[in-house]
């Protein structure tokens, strides 16, 4: 199968094997999902530290932005970006993040 017949899912799934034999996977860092070109894209803000503090969300620690995904934070997403939600912001960052991988 050349290039051109697979679709973006096996492209992915062959990219992620290719990594994980490389090394492990590991967390990803917000910095490196939600990067400056994400954020101008997306949103009104050059970056996700700005994008909290315009919404008054206060974050010191994982769990305190785990504490925070909620129904109100969904709807500053909706307010303030290109995004329904967070979870669809998240997902395209991941996605664009894996596409940046795949082509280095």
């Amino acid at each position: 199968m050349n290039d051109n017949n697979k679709s973006d899912l096996d492209r992915l799934t062959e990219s992620l094997e290719k990594r994980q034999s490389e090394k492990p996977l590991g967390m990803v860092s917000f910095t490196d999902l939600f990067t400056p070109t994400f954020m101008s894209t997306y949103t009104q803000f050059a970056n996700f530290g700005e994008l909290l503090v315009a919404g008054k969300f206060k974050v010191n620690s994982l769990e305190e932005f785990m504490a925070l995904l909620n129904e109100e934070f969904d709807k500053f997403i909706s307010k303030t970006t290109k995004f329904k939600s967070w979870e669809e912001m998240q997902s395209t960052a991941v996605s664009d993040y894996f596409k940046r991988q795949e082509s280095q």
